[in-house]
């Protein structure tokens, strides 16, 4: 699906760091849109990051974003604690919202903008990219279609390494910018995302058992997302209060079962998604850091390795690849993909054209994860299973 029109729609990036430059590579590659400028965190470093990423205006405020008729959508790219603030103004001014996750802070925000966003006629979507590789979409259809049989059993792990020493840090570590819960907030719901997106069940249960490497973690000045610094100067020492990594059993609503394991801290292991469905006759395993090719195995037959060919992929898989077979894609055009899907919708709005069938993930999708995680949180203060809420918090 590729946005196209006379005049192309507008795009402000609020938010300067990984995030927004991975937005506006995508960007770049979606037809029919246009990177119109970014909002920083001061003027000075909207200027910087400007001339950095080769966009043309360097916002001064989010007042200035949203007073620009000239943007249709606004790419929040905040740390977690402005999620809230920068969507709200934004719908507010009738713009289009396009949010990395989580939805909000906290469930209560999340709730909050998911009913603003039921009641607002702006198109809305959250960023859970990993739903937008070819094969996961291929797997989604043949879970549809029941050829494997119902699914019994879910598992895998998402496990990174990039906070593994004591003097690793990133805003993510500090819970008051980015909420109460991190390897399960920050990764952990990515997989629990994918898992329901795959297998159109839903978790409803959890055990989960947190975990803290660092107590205490040595803070040097400003460190973007990915990034070391080496220099001992001017480091202080802060307490952690969120979890290094989590061990979660999971209950679906199908009656199905699972088990995930979430880490920022295992040597090794950059980016390392995992999911793998077991069924009645096939089981299916897909890695992200391999995600152009689906593992099938089957009992009694041999097993299989699907690639990602448009020739052997379902239609609504086939549409999401760029490249023959053998032409490999990976994590930058998955967040094409979700960057294609959005914008057909926000010019499908504009045209007052019949809406396109759409695969990134709604406001009330996102609410949902949120409160998968606030009930792993509980759980493990618990020590117990908990039922995942679903009445809105009073």
């Amino acid at each position: 699906m590729r946005a196209s029109s006379e005049r192309h729609l507008g795009a402000a990036i609020v938010g300067a760091g990984f995030a927004a430059a991975s937005h506006l590579d995508a960007l770049r590659r979606v037809e029919g849109a246009t990177p119109l400028g970014i909002l920083a965190s001061s003027p000075e470093r909207s200027r910087e990051a400007a001339e950095r990423l080769g966009v043309e205006r360097a916002y001064g405020a989010l007042d200035d974003v949203l007073a620009d008729d000239t943007v249709d959508v606004v790419h929040n790219c905040t740390p977690n604690h402005l999620h809230h603030t920068v969507t709200t103004a934004a719908l507010a001014a009738g713009k289009h919202v396009l949010s990395e996750k989580p939805l909000g802070l906290d469930v209560r925000e999340a709730e909050d903008l998911a009913e603003r966003a039921r009641s607002a006629d702006p198109i809305t979507g959250v960023c859970f990219n990993y739903r937008h590789f070819p094969l996961i979409q291929h797997l989604r259809e043949t879970i549809r279609s029941g050829t494997g049989g119902a699914v019994h059993l879910i598992h895998g792990a998402y496990l990174q390494d990039w906070l593994l020493f004591e003097d690793d840090w990133n805003w993510r570590l500090e819970s008051e910018k980015a909420g109460g819960a991190r390897a399960v907030g920050d990764i952990g719901s990515h997989w629990i995302d994918l898992v329901q997106h795959v297998s159109g069940d839903e978790v409803v249960a959890v055990c989960a058992q947190l975990a803290r490497v660092h107590a205490e973690r040595s803070k040097p000045g400003e460190v973007r997302t990915f990034e070391r610094s080496a220099s001992p100067v001017g480091r202080t020492r802060i307490a952690v209060d969120t979890e290094d990594a989590a061990t979660v059993l999971l209950r679906f609503r199908s009656g199905a079962t699972g088990a995930c394991t979430m880490s920022q801290v295992s040597a090794g292991r950059k980016n390392h998604l995992t999911i793998e469905l077991d069924a009645a006759r096939e089981s299916y395993a897909w890695n992200q850091e391999e995600p152009n090719v689906l593992r099938i195995g089957r009992r009694d037959e041999p097993n299989e390795e699907l690639l990602r060919d448009p020739s052997l992929l379902a239609p609504e898989a086939a549409g999401l690849v760029h490249y023959p077979g053998g032409h490999q894609e990976g994590w930058p055009d998955a967040l094409r993909n979700l960057l294609l899907d959005f914008y057909a919708l926000v010019e499908a709005h504009r045209d007052g054209a019949r809406p396109a069938a759409r695969t990134v993930a709604t406001f009330d999708e996102a609410l949902g994860i949120a409160r998968v995680v606030d009930a792993i949180v509980e759980s493990d203060r618990q020590r117990a299973w908990v039922d995942v809420r679903s009445e809105v918090t009073a």
